[in-house]
């Protein structure tokens, strides 16, 4: 899996489509409000305090892995 978080407003869209979960963070006296790319596509603009986007980044990103990349349970060997 690969994982983009991007400092630059400008330059991180373009470098966060291409991993599978990308965010472009807002930079110095620009508004707290980043797009998030899931597998190459916009999929949300948050907009909110910056602990807040971060427990929202931090839930896509659980829930993605969760969802791409389900636990395999071990076998039990009964001896």
């Amino acid at each position: 899996m690969t994982l983009a978080v991007m400092g630059c407003i400008v330059n991180g869209p373009g470098e966060s489509k291409a991993a599978n979960i990308g965010i472009s963070l807002p930079g110095t006296g620009e508004a707290p409000r980043c797009p998030v790319y899931i597998d190459g596509k916009k999929r949300c603009h948050p907009r909110s305090t910056y602990d807040e986007l971060a427990i929202a980044f931090k839930s896509l990103v659980d829930n993605y892995i969760s969802t791409k990349y389900p636990r395999k349970h071990a076998a039990v060997i009964a001896g």
